[in-house]
């Protein structure tokens, strides 16, 4: 995927702003229209509302920076897991 484009199939997060519906919500690019006026790019999320989005609201997913707070509570979860399953001799 380039920095300015979408292709269709890809996935695409849309920018957090007032005037965009579903900021911060991924969807997948069902198709790419440049003369279409109301968005060049169609969307389509989870819940099957499609809509039309220009370049500048969208971001692509491998560009924001992932919050370590999920690594950590996955391994927090993980340690604990672990934990559960030795028996009260293995200390």
């Amino acid at each position: 995927m380039s920095p300015s484009t979408f292709n269709p199939r890809e996935s695409a997060r849309v920018r957090q702003s007032i005037h965009s519906p579903y900021p911060g919500q991924t969807g997948i690019v069902l198709d790419y229209d440049p003369s279409d006026k109301r968005g060049a790019y169609l969307l389509m999320f989870s819940d099957g509302l499609q809509f039309r989005y220009n370049l500048q609201e969208l971001e692509p997913l491998d560009r924001t920076p992932k919050p370590r707070v999920f690594g950590t509570l996955y391994r927090v979860i993980n340690e604990t897991r672990q934990s559960l399953f030795r028996g009260p001799d293995s200390r």
